[in-house]
């Protein structure tokens, strides 16, 4: 008897494996497939020899950022020493004043605000000796009008996005503009919220910038997580 056959007498062991993977929080999920994400834009990058720093808009509990400096030593294994610094970007007191078109149920300063000293800490630990820097403060303070190499940011190589609004999404897009390269992935971490508008969060922003920016080109790279989405430049 086959494994379909067996599925379609012992209809139990739907029930079971159903239950089990019910269990599994989605946002456990979403985290996973966030590192899944970012393990998969670094390898691509190392393999192209795209050189530059890794870019965090979004850190929160610094989980993502602090699993790419490690990712970065395993591929570094693999594909030589890349010299990629860290820099991450974040209040940890959540998003300050929300503009209406930005309004969500579940984007709320309550939610993202945390522990920055703890997070802080966590991140020097996990560091494991590599370069990184932290920018805290709302966007409109740090990036707004900021150029990237005030901060010492030459190139992009990996970005992720965690804004999950559409404002703060286009600040980072326009800070980024100078450091774009071929072969720099960005990753959209809120991409399809806001019930899939094309008006709204990070999805808007992000065509608002294509549109303004005609001359950078990008070519769709992957899909993670939960409508999550990667995108890699092609021409600049």
């Amino acid at each position: 008897m086959n494994l379909l056959e067996i599925l379609k007498k012992f209809l139990f062991i739907q029930n079971v494996i159903a239950s089990i993977f019910s269990l599994i929080s989605p946002y456990l999920e979403f985290t996973i497939g966030k590192y899944k994400a970012i393990k998969k834009a670094m390898f691509i990058t190392a393999h192209d020899e795209t050189y530059g720093s890794y870019l965090e808009f979004g850190i929160f509990t610094g989980s993502s950022f602090n699993f790419a400096m490690k990712i970065n030593k395993k591929i570094e294994k693999i594909f030589g020493k890349a010299n990629c610094d860290f820099y991450g970007f974040d209040s940890f007191k959540g998003f300050g004043k929300i503009s209406d078109d930005d309004k969500h149920p579940r984007f709320k300063d309550s939610i993202f605000s945390v522990n920055e000293k703890q997070v802080l800490k966590n991140i020097l630990k996990c560091s494991g000796g590599q370069k990184y820097k932290i920018i805290k403060g709302f966007f409109e303070e740090t990036i707004k009008d900021k150029d990237p190499y005030h901060y010492g940011i030459e190139k992009a190589r990996v970005v992720m996005i965690d804004c999950d609004l559409k404002e703060a999404t286009s600040l980072a897009l326009n800070f980024l503009k100078k450091i774009l390269q071929k072969g720099t992935i960005i990753m959209f971490d809120d991409y399809i919220f806001y019930k899939g508008s094309a008006k709204k969060g990070e999805y808007a922003a992000f065509e608002e910038f294509k549109v303004k920016n005609p001359s950078i080109k990008f070519r769709p790279a992957f899909e993670y997580g939960y409508g999550s989405k990667a995108f890699i430049v092609t021409e600049i």
